[in-house]
């Protein structure tokens, strides 16, 4: 991989390398289109809906709908993820999203993050099988090896699948699911709150998926109960979670007859979850609901015998 072999000392762990100590230039300088950074425009805005997802080098990509009508399961941080059959997520006609750290216990098909890329897993850049979402200004920063507890020779940009988009930070319910930039919350000097939930959701949507099952999105967090994967928390972060968590019931209040409007759903499968916005259903008839739409196709035991010849019924008209 091309790691540089650096020792283990202090200052490694606190230094990032001198190629990242430029300030994180904030996507809106990438492309600003005449608005103040924190604003994304309605579509009503344009003739033509903007591009929502790119390449590093700032070329279009067309995803938009690529998933239409289907299902996504989300994959958060809470520790009820970890209770359950996660065998039945690996199954065809499964499509999982994952969000920060939370492919340390299952890979995902898709993931996302919004913040510095040195707070997540190493393998989740190198992988291949996974589709990654990230701030079009993430491109140019350096990747840390959480194994060896350095920074490596390698940045963001030099990852396979990667797909770049374009934030913004002050949340207005009503222009959410239409504003050119991709939301993830409101800037501190907007009352803070940001969450790579918003992000998620809203990717989601543009990818075309139009029911979406959220999986240990519990909204309850201790110094004793904090992740399904390993990572304390302090008092002050515990305490900054929940603030977040009861912002981000709000909006979710909000949002959510603006997404039903839309054929767009949102459940959560834990029963328990703080998150009271969206309605309950049990995770196994999510999987059930799922592969209905998969048509519930036995893939190993799938004919393929007589598929290359020509004695099949006749085409409907």
């Amino acid at each position: 991989m091309g790691i540089t072999n650096i020792p283990k000392t202090q200052d490694n762990i606190k230094k990032k390398p001198q190629e990242s100590v430029q300030k994180d230039g904030n996507d809106d300088q990438q492309a600003r289109w005449g608005r103040e950074r924190h604003d994304g425009f309605k579509v009503g805005k344009f003739y033509n809906a903007p591009p929502m997802f790119f390449t590093q080098d700032h070329h279009p990509l067309w995803l938009t709908d690529t998933y239409r009508g289907r299902s996504a399961f989300v994959i958060c941080g809470g520790p009820s993820f970890g209770k359950l059959d996660q065998d039945k997520l690996a199954q065809p006609g499964i499509l999982t999203m994952g969000m920060n750290n939370a492919p340390r216990t299952f890979r995902p098909d898709l993931w996302a993050s919004v913040d510095s890329p040195d707070h997540f897993l190493l393998s989740i850049y190198m992988d291949p099988k996974i589709m990654k979402f990230v701030p079009i200004c993430s491109a140019g920063k350096p990747l840390f090896d959480n194994d060896n507890w350095q920074w490596t020779n390698l940045k963001v940009g030099d990852s396979p699948n990667m797909v770049y988009y374009k934030r913004n930070e002050r949340f207005r319910a009503k222009q959410y699911l239409w504003e050119d930039t991709i939301n993830w919350g409101c800037h501190k000097n907007y009352g803070g709150g940001r969450s790579i939930m918003l992000a998620t959701i809203r990717i989601l949507f543009l990818l075309g998926f139009r029911t979406v099952y959220l999986l240990g999105c519990d909204f309850n967090m201790s110094e004793d109960q904090t992740y399904h994967f390993e990572q304390t928390r302090k008092k002050d972060s515990v305490r900054g979670n929940t603030k977040t968590y009861g912002q981000l019931n709000e909006r979710f209040a909000a949002l959510r007859p603006l997404f039903e409007r839309e054929k767009f759903n949102v459940y959560n499968c834990n029963s328990e979850s703080g998150l009271r916005a969206f309605e309950h259903i049990p995770f196994d008839a999510a999987i059930k609901r799922a592969l209905n739409e998969f048509g519930n196709i036995d893939t190993k035991n799938e004919r393929t015998q007589g598929l290359y010849d020509k004695d099949k019924p006749q085409k409907p008209k």
